[in-house]
């Protein structure tokens, strides 16, 4: 296990010291040991010492970080022991929305919920903008197992983006087009590409997305 830090009773210094930790650990993607940090938090009854903004704050970050990770199973438990109060906190039933999507498999339905909700500025926009590119390209992968040949214009509404991205995707994967019908046919390796690739895809494609966003409005 992980040494946890002993807390005494809340201090400015200490909400300072808790923001730098999440931040460090958001900052270089560490999303396990960012779960590890908040469960922590919550065993040594932090919740009950800090403000209800400060904790608040960091059931958000919890919460996402269970979603990063693919953990739902666990991101309802904690959803569940959620004072009451908090679960009426707009952006934090707004994560738990995002993640009720993601336990139905619905894929475009992740996407606008990402997208459209106006996040906070700081961790929360960060996490929620790593969820988004994740889903998507988790759900792009899932349908290209799901299969052989798809429209581009099919697949975009399935996955609730727009056409460039799917394109983007489909040859950021090395899938092909269909010279007849102009389907795509996803590629048949199994594995995804390689971790150390896949932050260069996710960076371009995010800058993509927000170009055509750009060009939309």
């Amino acid at each position: 296990g992980h040494p946890r830090p002993v807390w005494t009773h809340g201090s400015i210094r200490q909400m300072t010291d808790v923001h730098a930790a999440i931040s460090k650990r958001v900052s270089s993607e560490q999303w396990e040991s960012l779960v590890a940090f908040c469960e922590d938090f919550e065993l040594d009854m932090r919740h009950a010492l800090g403000s209800t903004e400060e904790s608040c704050g960091v059931y958000k970050v919890h919460l996402l970080g269970h979603l990063l990770l693919g953990q739902l199973d666990l991101a309802r438990f904690l959803w569940r022991r959620l004072p009451l109060a908090l679960r009426e906190e707009p952006e934090l039933n707004a994560i738990w929305q995002v993640g009720a999507l993601m336990w139905q498999g619905a894929h475009a339905g992740v996407q606008e919920a990402l997208g459209s909700y106006p996040w906070s500025s700081g961790l929360t926009a960060t996490l929620t903008n790593a969820l988004r590119q994740k889903t998507l390209v988790e759900g792009f992968l899932t349908m290209g197992k799901a299969y052989s040949l798809i429209e581009p214009e099919a697949l975009a509404i399935k996955l609730g983006v727009q056409v460039g991205v799917v394109l983007e995707l489909a040859n950021a994967y090395g899938w092909t087009t269909d010279i007849s019908t102009g389907a795509l046919k996803p590629a048949k390796v199994e594995a995804p590409a390689p971790e150390r690739e896949r932050p260069d895809v996710l960076q371009q494609l995010t800058h993509f997305v927000a170009q055509l966003e750009r060009e939309l409005k």
